[in-house]
């Protein structure tokens, strides 16, 4: 059977012990319990090996949405390890294995023979994931938020939030996990790197990282920065499991590195795991850079000021924009002057279908350096760009967004900017021709923007974001 083509979810194994008695004359049982997450099964096998022994062999087939087996045939002092594939006519898809000690005295000892994580304990009530394809991250800017790195294996400023990563785990069925150092995936504090690059694992269902997020219960947020990609056309996703939250990021084109960002809300002990769908070979893989927690300690969330206003919108700039004395940062995430502001960029991202050119606009500083070009957005309203800013401490900052928008319409057209939840629309006055722009947005905390195009433009309609000033 062809098992890259099958289309049953992976189970989640459970076994819980049964009835044991201490005499190994008469017949001990074990119940094998499972999950049933998926919906077009034709049936399950029960595959059982003794831990000494490698090897798997069929003890049972059952009907289709069944989740339950008892083996009778087991005794004192040996260890039994099952796993439950699921299949129909496109193939097979196995659970992971768990194994069972049977032992005197009506006890069973749960064993994990190939990892060392402990087992969590859910004890969330809240749990959601989206996720979103980025540009490549030169830098991520963390200000005082927590990090915690795959790389490294560690965790920096701790004092931020009260939640943490713990039992992070990898399991690599094909090949071995690595660590690589990068000029990519930087995570800095004030511009001073913390730590870079990711731990890597190759693209296949069999492999895993896990691990679990714990926090004092209160609702939060945190952003796992990874990337995968797969050498070849076949359809492929990254799979997220998060509690009793599933999340499939499919992967838009082969051939290709693609740039992660995943957001998980939570609001307590939260057991996660990330695989994927299929098995694909070459270069294909997974990288794992890190979490960043984006809210703060609890009892310092209320004393948090958060304010933004739309101020102007300028439609009279030029393409050449003077930052002798003004902190800035372009569409590729160049930075510069940041002791000019006590403001500054957390994050950088574009989503959709965008292209870098390095024409058109220039960022010219101090020292006659020219920053250019820009990022071209097609005319999509699933395409855009978001930015995350952060104001100087109990301080008004201005943010401005530079940008040009052309519509290929007669038609009026509209841009949606999104202000921290709250939308602005500015209105192009005529088609056929460039605008370009200069947003002021003045806020003190945080700030998150959105730009996007309302609606779809074919021909030479898009918008070209050049990058952003602080002060």
């Amino acid at each position: 059977m062809n098992k890259k083509s099958i289309g049953v979810k992976r189970k989640v194994l459970i076994i819980t012990s049964s009835v044991l008695i201490s005499n190994p004359v008469f017949a001990e049982t074990l119940q094998v319990n499972w999950l049933d997450s998926s919906s077009n099964e034709d049936g399950f096998m029960i595959e059982k090996r003794l831990l000494a022994n490698e090897i798997f062999e069929t003890i049972s087939t059952l009907s289709a949405n069944t989740s339950t087996y008892t083996d009778s045939d087991v005794i004192i002092d040996e260890t039994y390890c099952y796993r439950i594939v699921a299949y129909n006519q496109a193939g097979e898809s196995p659970s992971e294995e768990s194994c069972l000690a049977v032992i005197g005295e009506d006890e069973v000892e749960a064993i994990t023979p190939k990892t060392g994580s402990k087992p969590s304990t859910p004890e969330y009530t809240y749990i959601s994931i989206s996720h979103q394809f980025i540009s490549k991250p030169s830098t991520i800017e963390l200000g005082d938020k927590k990090l915690y790195s795959f790389k490294s294996d560690e965790t920096y400023n701790e004092s931020y939030s009260d939640s943490s990563i713990e039992n992070a785990e990898f399991y690599a069925e094909s090949g071995s996990v690595k660590e690589y150092s990068r000029d990519y995936f930087s995570f800095q504090q004030d511009s001073n790197e913390l730590v870079n690059g990711y731990a890597r694992m190759g693209f296949n269902s069999g492999n895993k990282l896990s691990f679990d997020m714990e926090s004092n219960g209160a609702t939060q947020t945190a952003t796992l920065y990874m990337q995968a990609g797969v050498w070849s056309n076949e359809a492929s996703s990254v799979v997220i499991t998060a509690g009793d939250k599933e999340e499939y990021i499919t992967l838009p084109r082969g051939y290709s590195w693609q740039y992660i960002s995943v957001d998980i809300t939570f609001d307590g002990n939260t057991p996660v795991t990330i695989t994927t769908d299929i098995n694909q070979g070459g270069y294909s893989g997974l990288m794992f850079a890190g979490i960043v927690f984006n809210d703060a300690l609890v009892e310092e969330a209320e004393e948090v000021i958060q304010y933004a206003s739309l101020l102007s919108v300028d439609t009279g700039v030029g393409t050449s924009i003077d930052v002798t004395d003004i902190e800035f940062m372009t569409h590729s995430m160049q930075k510069g002057n940041d002791d000019f502001s006590d403001a500054s960029v957390i994050n950088l991202s574009f989503y959709g279908d965008s292209k870098t050119y390095s024409n058109t606009y220039n960022f010219i500083n101090q020292n006659g350096n020219s920053y250019a070009g820009y990022k071209f957005i097609r005319w999509n309203e699933d395409n855009g760009m978001t930015v995350q800013l952060q104001s100087g401490d109990s301080q008004t900052n201005i943010a401005s967004l530079y940008f040009s928008a052309g519509a290929w319409t007669s038609e009026t057209s509209t841009i949606e900017v999104i202000i921290n939840d709250q939308s602005e629309l500015i209105e192009l006055s005529s088609g056929y021709s460039w605008k370009r722009m200069k947003v002021d947005i003045e806020f003190e905390g945080e700030l998150n923007v959105e730009v996007r195009p309302v609606g779809t433009l074919s021909g030479y309609s898009a918008l070209q974001f050049a990058g952003l000033t602080l002060y």
